[in-house]
């Protein structure tokens, strides 16, 4: 790291894995940007991309282009990148399955940052691996997992814990297939807004062939230590959707990457002395955090403090997805979260 003429570090920037969220994504003109490792890098003051890695020689050549970076130092290796180059900042973009040894090298290389995109690994012992590794370096690390520091979703954690609608009777969440991969972004989620996973019940569904377990859809239900229950649905659909469906004692709230609605009770248009729900639109959804997940990390490396999108948190959500699959070879049966075994894996994205 460097420190320019204002007293703030540079950080040189490799990124592993140049597709959709690396890079790609910023060419979709109904995204806001930025909305990539790449364009949140580009942005920021403090980081340079200095460096990039894919086995796919065409994603190289659009990385080069997109971002203006000589060919030299764009690797088929990710290792020869990180030996050659030594980012400070490293985004690990590739599948989860490579994810633990790309963290290792990456760390060993001198990063002092890791910006790790979902999920952490295909097992409890892949993803503490990483946090060990992280400790035992003396970086700090994020995982992509955006929405705690999104407004909406910090008003509704102020809404729960203030009990300003009541009791937070349940939560369903709709989305579409994959219950590792997208999962776990609603298992995050989940445990920010409901406290800890204490029992497990799903199963997967099935249309999978063979006895060997990956990453796919299904249904479950989640008990957590505030009371709320969790249900899940992730079956194939074809449509893509993810929304958070809150009932309280005394309201209603539909989130998600396409809705942000409340609906509060009123005097019912239908039955005399019964209240509906109607929604409201003059609802306040500010909120005064501002970090973005490569300011987390960076806060987190200059302040030495914990980031909010910690590896914990990732391990935790993790964890919750595994239970899923565990339960499900369990014939759906309900499990303790600390029951998983620490090797139990299934490979995915």
């Amino acid at each position: 790291m460097k420190s320019n003429k204002l007293g703030k570090n540079r950080y040189r920037v490799g990124i592993i894995g140049l597709g959709r969220i690396a890079s790609l994504l910023e060419k979709d003109e109904l995204r806001g940007s930025p909305c990539t490792h790449a364009g949140f890098y580009q942005k920021h003051t403090q980081c340079e991309i200095v460096a990039g890695s894919d086995i796919d020689s065409e994603k190289c050549k659009m990385f080069s282009e997109d971002w203006k970076l000589e060919r030299d130092h764009l690797y088929s290796d990710y290792k020869s990148m990180l030996e050659r180059e030594q980012p400070d900042l490293v985004s690990i973009c590739a599948y989860a399955t490579d994810r633990l040894a790309m963290c290792e090298h990456a760390l060993e290389a001198g990063a002092k940052g890791l910006w790790i995109e979902k999920t952490l690994g295909c097992s409890l012992v892949e993803a503490q691996t990483i946090q060990s590794l992280v400790k035992k370096f003396g970086a700090k690390a994020v995982v992509d997992y955006p929405r705690r520091a999104r407004a909406p979703f910090r008003v509704i954690k102020k809404i729960i814990d203030e009990g300003i609608y009541g009791r937070l009777q349940s939560v369903t969440c709709h989305m579409t297939h994959q219950l590792l991969h997208t999962g776990t972004h609603a298992y995050d989620v989940l445990r920010y807004w409901c406290g800890e996973a204490i029992a497990i019940n799903g199963k997967r569904e099935n249309d999978f062939e063979g006895n060997e377990l990956s990453d796919q859809g299904g249904v479950a239900q989640i008990q957590m230590s505030s009371g709320t229950t969790a249900f899940i649905s992730a079956l194939k659909k074809k449509y893509y959707i993810f929304q958070f469906d809150l009932i309280f004692d005394n309201a209603r709230i539909l989130i998600g990457n396409d809705i942000c609605k409340v609906y509060l009770p009123d005097a019912s248009q239908n039955y005399s002395g019964f209240k509906e729900l109607f929604e409201t639109n003059d609802f306040n959804w500010s909120d005064p955090y501002k970090e973005d997940l490569l300011q987390d990390l960076i806060t987190a490396i200059e302040q030495d403090t914990e980031p909010l999108c910690s590896i914990h948190n990732a391990i935790e959500a993790l964890k919750i997805g595994l239970g899923i699959f565990h339960s499900h070879q369990q014939n759906g049966a309900w499990i303790d979260p600390s029951s998983i075994p620490q090797h139990f894996t299934v490979p995915n994205h």
